[in-house]
């Protein structure tokens, strides 16, 4: 991509500004770990090479941006690091002998991210030909995974490939993505309207419905199979976020939240998994040291931190079952307090902040769609799984972007970001490109 004089000097400072918030999330890794020696936690012998990496790569991230998607906001590849920095520090605090897979999957994430802005920024509008290829890939996946998947906690989201394992799911939200910004981008007016006008007649908007419901139901009716309501939930607000934004109407906003009421229901009285978890939400405390431990520790591991917490290392979130997976937001709660948890909502609300000014500047509705659900579906995701660990809803199992150990949700959130980078640097204004 050629540069004119005026957008070398605001792709400079962009880059410049990104290139300080690296810093910043190299920083706070290092403290992090200076922190954790100093509360004389067991730190992994690796801590030193772990680190390292964690640096090389946030910075080689940030080298790739300015060759390959100059003009990309600053913010969204910062945001992306400082959370995957908090995550690391939290994975090796949890989970020392999974710091080091993190922190691979974090550098085979930031090459993604590069790659994938690479591309976005050149040929995204060409992901509209493929809308419901995408559709028909998720599908499948889905139907393969409840055929050679592997049930874990009672849902069957998992698919052993070459000695990993691969949440089907993860790379099942990309496809989604792909198909509804390519499908409201084209039905959005015919939605809008309820109906459709052709020579003089009025035509009834259903048939043009039609392929988002019947997808829709597919979707939903394998996740069900699989046992993956937390994926459902998700989903439905993804589609209800991105109906209002190509439409501007409430009444889908109240579909659905109708559509996850029903879900909740439809829960609870097919699926025991789902029972028991409800159960445990209405009342934690009526088995505590049973079904409801996980929870009703979280909880106390949250009151501990206060607002300052108790200290990064002085704590005992390790206590939490699956804390650095399900439950690290309670886990940063306790350690770094009120403070740091709001500091983590922040850097959410960035990200989702950056994503959206994304789809404000581009020019076409495919664009639009595309950026605008990109963002809304890291934020939705982490606001469920806040609110789960906060017990404001049931937990649902899916993980915290860029935070929770895992390394199949940590590459499709690393890949959305290069995707938002990409259309950001695309869709600069002439005079800057």
């Amino acid at each position: 991509m050629t540069l004119r004089p005026a957008g070398r000097a605001i792709a400079s400072r962009e880059r410049n500004t990104e290139l300080a918030l690296v810093l910043a999330s190299g920083a706070f890794a290092a403290v992090a770990w200076r922190s954790l020696a100093v509360a004389e936690f067991a730190m992994p012998a690796n801590s030193g090479r772990i680190l390292t990496q964690f640096l090389i790569s946030g910075f080689v991230g940030h080298a790739g941006l300015r060759i390959v998607a100059p003009r990309a906001g600053p913010h969204l590849y910062a945001a992306a690091l400082l959370l995957a920095a908090v995550g690391l520090a939290f994975v090796v605090r949890l989970a020392p002998g999974q710091g080091q897979e993190q922190a691979n999957w974090i550098t085979v994430g930031t090459g993604l991210m590069v790659f994938a802005a690479w591309g976005s920024s050149r040929h995204y509008r060409k992901l509209r030909q493929f809308t419901y290829t995408a559709a028909l890939a998720a599908i499948a996946l889905l139907v393969i995974t409840g055929v050679f998947g592997t049930t874990v906690n009672g849902a069957r989201l998992w698919l052993s490939l070459g000695g990993h394992t691969v949440q089907s799911t993860e790379l099942i939200k990309l496809f989604m993505l792909v198909f509804l910004a390519g499908f409201l981008a084209d039905e959005a007016a015919v939605l809008s309207a309820g109906r459709l006008r052709f020579g003089g007649r009025t035509y009834s908007a259903l048939p043009y419905v039609a392929p988002l419901l019947l997808t829709w139901l597919m979707t939903m009716a394998a996740l069900a199979m699989l046992k993956d309501l937390g994926s459902i939930a998700l989903l439905v607000l993804l589609a209800m976020s991105a109906l209002y934004v190509a439409t501007g109407r409430v009444r889908f906003v109240l579909a659905g939240a109708a559509l996850l009421a029903l879900t909740a229901v439809a829960g609870y009285a097919m699926f025991d998994h789902a029972r028991a978890r409800i159960d445990v939400w209405r009342n934690p405390f009526a088995d505590e040291q049973a079904a409801g431990y996980q929870t009703v520790q979280s909880l106390y591991a949250i009151e501990a931190g206060g607002i300052t917490g108790e200290g990064l290392g002085l704590g005992e979130p390790q206590g939490i079952p699956a804390a650095e997976t399900d439950y690290v937001f309670s886990a940063i709660g306790e350690e770094l307090g009120l403070a740091g948890a709001a500091g983590v909502i922040m850097v959410y609300l960035v990200l989702l902040f950056a994503g959206l000014r994304v789809a404000m500047r581009c020019p076409e509705a495919y664009g639009r769609l595309l950026a605008a659900s990109a963002s809304l579906l890291i934020a939705i995701q982490a606001a469920i799984i806040i609110a789960g660990n906060l017990r404001l809803i049931p937990t649902t199992g899916i993980t915290l972007p860029f935070v929770s150990y895992g390394g199949s949700s940590l590459l499709v959130n690393f890949v959305i970001v290069g995707l938002l980078a990409g259309i950001s640097s695309a869709s600069a204004p002439p005079g800057q490109r």
